[in-house]
């Protein structure tokens, strides 16, 4: 992303109302020039949005990963765009140019675009935290679980790994699914490039409803303002079990991909300017290849040095060099 459009999306998100977390002062007429008035939603509006967003199209697919596919993306975008009518068009950019530095789909599956209050914000789901996670190459996989009382479930922290951890989810209550009742707790652990498995983070109820009332910005205002819209009012088990993934990196070498991930969504939660946290590109690639030396440096450490190459003679066998020396100027004098 250029550093004009830069500058431009955080002075237009400084014209946000206030109240929104940002600083007030400017109205929506300071947003990037093309930008569409907020008004009440209708599909009208929807499309004014889209028309307004492709100017900024070669910006945002700027920020997609290598290997994104640009289609998929934009259409998820124009998708959400009825959801965010009435959002400041700063604050829509700025969650799409955000989303799109993550190459995430914002198509529900591992990331949204929603609007919280009058800001439209880029949040990712668990599932998108278990492909930054993976991405790094030092986690292999993320396991996560939902245990009902009819499953069977062990954790016995004593144990040594992976015998202190057993969950066997009864399948034929899960195919009736009206005797499983509300769920126990939720689980995530992560298996590592070597083999090991990390400690697992099992969240109970009582812990969920702890984290979502002393740190869920969004869900306190929520309840403030007598609305009941946030992910913690309609997917509260989801929310527990990205709630254990976001405890994972206390425990879990995690990439700066995944540090940046968990700003942006904080960000997003405290109504904060979400592209201040975003990742770079360029910083990525040279972290990327300072961690790739390091490791080979460690690997070096346990390989015997090679042996240096000795040139044969014509018949195959190897000989010093200054013996094979002594000969040729033997047969020079002959």
């Amino acid at each position: 992303m250029s550093a004009s459009l830069l500058a431009a999306v955080k002075q237009a998100a400084a014209g946000t109302p206030a109240g929104a977390g940002r600083p007030a002062g400017a109205d929506a007429d300071e947003a990037p020039a093309g930008a569409v008035p907020t008004v009440p939603g209708n599909a009208e509006t929807a499309e004014a949005l889209h028309v307004w967003l492709t100017r900024f199209e070669g910006q945002i697919l700027q920020r997609l990963p290598k290997g994104t596919e640009p289609g998929p993306f934009l259409a998820a975008v124009r998708d959400r765009l009825p959801v965010l009518e009435g959002c400041s068009p700063a604050s829509i950019l700025e969650a799409v140019l955000a989303c799109a530095s993550f190459g995430f789909n914002p198509d529900g599956k591992e990331a949204v675009l929603t609007r919280e209050g009058p800001l439209a914000v880029f949040i990712p789901t668990y599932r998108g935290y278990v492909r930054a996670m993976t991405n790094s190459g030092a986690v292999t996989s993320i396991r996560t679980g939902l245990v009902y009382a009819c499953d069977e479930f062990v954790y016995e922290p004593t144990r040594p790994v992976p015998d202190d951890f057993r969950h066997v989810p009864d399948m034929d209550a899960r195919r009736r699914k009206a005797d499983l009742g509300e769920p126990r707790f939720a689980y995530a652990f992560a298996w590592l490039a070597g083999g090991d498995r990390s400690q697992p983070v099992i969240l109970s109820r009582e812990d969920g409803e702890e984290i979502r009332d002393q740190y869920s910005r969004a869900y306190q205002r929520a309840v403030a303002e007598g609305r009941a819209d946030t992910f913690w009012h309609t997917d509260f088990w989801h929310m527990v079990v990205k709630s254990a993934i976001r405890r994972l990196p206390k425990t879990v070498p995690m990439s700066a991909e995944v540090h940046a991930l968990m700003a942006v969504d904080e960000a997003a939660d405290e109504r904060r300017p979400q592209l201040e946290h975003v990742p770079d590109p360029e910083t990525e690639a040279l972290v990327a290849e300072a961690e790739r030396a390091a490791r080979a440096a460690e690997g070096s450490q346990d390989v015997p040095p090679a042996r240096l190459p000795v040139k044969a003679n014509r018949r195959g066998r190897s000989k010093p060099k200054k013996q094979r020396g002594g000969r040729r100027g033997a047969r020079g004098r002959v």
